[in-house]
């Protein structure tokens, strides 16, 4: 079995990120940079980064937004978009995301993808999602935004749907709930 790369450091990790968005084909770099991270960080068996929120912002600037996540156990967060392309690379637990599309002004949930670590998972900038963690821990994930995500317009709906009102991080906390 090939042994992997070491754990890059936050700092290493940003800088390659940083280095990724501006290659030729940023997609595939970043899905390189981060398929390698997760497995490295998957096979260490510890958190990269200890914070007690759910999440952490790491940097964002135009063109790059990267945050490190860690979902309480079973707590659903409301379906958002993004409106940038996104990879999340999660390196411990599971997670459960469930697509939707929009139907006038309410939400029609698509369909359901389940990951476990490691994985990387692409979203293209017109997706609309929720996600879940499942498990009874924390889950763990590296999640990487084609833009600065802190800027962006995008929206919200309420936890069931039927309300789209422009993104607010305490909204979103605050419609997070059991499934």
């Amino acid at each position: 079995m090939p042994s992997l790369p070491p754990v890059p450091t936050v700092d290493a990790f940003l800088a390659a990120a940083r280095r990724a968005v501006d290659d030729p084909s940023p997609q595939d770099a970043m899905r390189a940079l981060l398929d390698a991270t997760v497995r490295s960080l998957h096979a260490e068996g510890r958190r990269w980064i200890e914070h007690d929120d759910d999440e952490l912002l790491l940097t964002s600037s135009p063109r790059l937004t990267v945050y490190h996540i860690a979902l309480s156990p079973r707590i659903q967060y409301p379906p958002h978009d993004h409106r940038v392309p996104a990879m999340i690379g999660l390196y411990d637990g599971a997670e459960t995301s469930f697509s939707y599309r929009r139907n006038g002004s309410a939400l029609v949930r698509t369909a359901r993808h389940d990951h476990e670590a490691p994985c990387v998972a692409a979203l293209p900038a017109d997706a609309i999602h929720s996600v879940v963690n499942m498990g009874d821990a924390r889950s763990a994930a590296i999640h990487v935004y084609f833009g600065d995500l802190t800027v962006v317009d995008r929206s919200i709906w309420d936890a069931d749907g039927r309300e789209e009102r422009a993104f607010d991080n305490r909204f979103y906390f605050e419609q997070a709930r059991r499934p």
